[in-house]
């Protein structure tokens, strides 16, 4: 039973570590995007960009905070 739940935990960090990069690499190019001037296209709305580039940076603490606690936990377990 506790092997078990020493797989899950791990499980738990590095889905969360994976999120969390992949968030915060999504954020980094809606930034750039955002950055960049472009002659093709203008931006109708860049308030929602910026919106969302911080909904993505949020949801990208909040994935590392999870994965830190799972790890806190996986650490207790171990001991």
């Amino acid at each position: 039973m506790e092997e078990k739940k020493i797989k899950q935990l791990e499980a738990k960090v590095a889905d969360y570590k994976q999120y969390g990069f992949i968030l915060l690499s999504l954020s980094i190019f809606l930034f750039i995007g955002l950055v960049i001037p472009s002659e093709s296209s203008t931006l109708k709305m860049p308030e929602l960009f910026i919106g969302g580039i911080f909904v993505t940076l949020t949801v990208a603490v909040v994935c590392h905070l999870l994965a830190m606690r799972a790890q806190n936990e996986l650490y207790q377990e171990k001991e």
